[in-house]
């Protein structure tokens, strides 16, 4: 046996031998390291799968959302306490390849989807709300796109189906920086004139594993009723532009195309012997509905009355009364512009005791303001000619509202529904999106629309509002003016006339 003396061996001698030691020491750190990396890797290999479209064998338990983490269940549903100890012990693990469901509303980023067609990609909260698809975008995109056509083909063949050629007409896309990547891919049959057979597929794209799921064949057929649910206390111009939007854009040459839709008004009658304007009477506002629904008589109009002070959550909450519970309910306020796209997307991804959605509105900015900007900075004025164009001097996305929502009217139930104790300018919406947020049973989603668009009108806010109500109202009455290049060209301008 031949010894070393290391102690003999100068390998650096500048610094004697604390280099080594340290090499030494690094090394055995690395090696142990390793091999806990390595049974780790290995579980969750063995847990997950292998590629990422390959089935993946989990052990089921009733708390399906949180399943490798509550494998002890059994039969027995764990409460809610129980469910946000296993959440929090997902949310630590590193090697987590499941999804995370949230139980709180300050983690609403995993709600978020993007969205996608074969040509733009619509951002959320970057500063150009639409960029063209290109690059690594339009890659994923068609790569998404090829998986489930595949996955359609396969599925026609196993259940002796026949699907004509498929299109894609938009994706939805989350991300989830522990599970991976989930796409809801909408596709229609036989191009846009056979509009009727619609198909949505899910493609979960894990970082370790996953495979693409059919959420149903033909899931739309257009016969869901939508019920639009919106309160008014009075006719107003805003009211007046929404029935020409509507009848232009739903009831028009694309009416087909929109599938079951009802509209339902909520009219609040003022106290019993107050006076007011012939223009701002209840007889003049079914005066006007009357007058719609005799030039549209295809159209579902409906209209109700309630008694007491104008309150946004009492009044929807009264429409969805008349509503059957398998029906979807949507909430819209009357200075939004919508079509047949907009619904059609509404109805596929609203999912009865599964899914509700949150839309995300463009909101435009104030069109004076555009054309005046336009007149300081003539490179501004091309890009605002059309004002209803989706780009960063026509609007933004108002990511943060939650206003505009759809549901099931079943989920709504069951939830509790709008707190109807609330007075004044919002609050309701972000009290109903915690609500859906922390029942276990719905995934939320809140994706961006190129087909809702916030029409801008000018706007006050309240002084005798709860200080926090009226933060928010004054917060948005000036994000709505325009955008950081056209009120700073403004602003310099005014400037240089002083």
């Amino acid at each position: 046996m031949v010894r070393l003396n290391l102690r003999k061996i100068k390998f650096f001698p500048s610094r004697n031998n604390q280099k080594f030691q340290f090499l030494l020491s690094f090394a055995a750190g690395w090696f142990v390291f390793g091999q806990l990396w390595t049974q780790e890797i290995s579980k969750a290999f063995d847990v997950a799968g292998f590629p990422w479209f390959e089935p993946r064998p989990i052990q089921q338990c009733v708390c399906q959302r949180f399943v490798d983490a509550c494998l002890p269940c059994g039969n027995i549903r764990l409460d809610m306490e129980t469910k946000m100890k296993n959440n929090l012990d997902i949310s630590k693990s590193y090697y987590r390849s499941y999804r995370y469901k949230p139980l709180s509303s300050v983690e609403d980023e995993t709600h978020r989807w993007r969205f996608l067609t074969s040509r733009h990609n619509y951002e959320i909260t970057n500063q150009e709300p639409r960029i063209g698809l290109n690059g690594m975008w339009k890659r994923e995109v068609d790569e998404v796109d090829k998986i489930s056509k595949v996955f359609i083909r396969t599925h026609d063949s196993n259940t002796k189906k026949s699907t004509g050629p498929l299109s894609v007409t938009g994706m939805f896309r989350k991300s989830d920086p522990f599970h991976g990547f989930t796409y809801l891919v909408n596709l229609e049959e036989g191009g846009k004139a056979d509009w009727r057979k619609h198909t949505t597929v899910e493609v979960w794209k894990s970082f370790v594993s996953g495979k693409p799921k059919l959420l149903d064949i033909e899931l739309s057929t257009q016969t869901e009723m939508i019920n639009i649910i919106s309160p008014l206390s009075k006719v107003t111009e805003r009211f007046n532009l929404f029935l020409q939007r509507y009848e232009q854009n739903v009831l028009g040459p694309h009416g087909t195309k929109s599938g079951a839709v009802r509209m339902i008004f909520v009219i609040f009658e003022p106290p019993e012997g107050e006076k007011v304007k012939k223009d701002d009477s209840v007889a003049y506002t079914v005066q006007v509905l009357d007058q719609f629904k005799a030039r549209n008589p295809n159209a579902l109009v409906e209209y109700i009355f309630t008694k007491g002070e104008f309150n946004r959550a009492i009044g929807i909450h009264t429409g969805v009364k008349q509503c059957k519970e398998d029906e979807i309910v949507l909430f819209l306020d009357v200075d939004l512009k919508i079509g047949p796209d907009f619904l059609n997307r509404v109805r596929r991804n609203t999912l009865m005791g599964k899914r509700v959605i949150f839309p995300i509105m463009y909101s435009q900015y104030d069109p004076d303001v555009m054309d005046e900007s336009g007149r300081v900075v003539p490179s501004l004025q091309a890009l605002t000619d059309n004002k209803l164009d989706i780009n960063k001097q026509t609007g933004f996305w108002i990511y943060y509202a939650y206003g505009v929502a759809a549901m099931y009217k079943v989920d709504y139930l069951k939830v509790g529904g709008f707190r109807l104790d609330i007075r004044g300018w919002g609050g309701e919406d972000v009290d109903l999106f915690k609500k859906m947020v922390a029942d276990p049973d719905l995934d939320v989603m809140s994706m961006v629309d190129p087909d809702l668009i916030h029409i801008y009108h000018k706007r006050g806010c309240d002084v005798n509002l709860a200080s926090d109500q009226y933060a928010m109202c004054i917060g948005a009455w000036a994000e709505t003016l325009g955008s950081k290049m056209e009120v700073a060209s403004l602003y310099l301008d005014g400037k240089s006339h002083k």
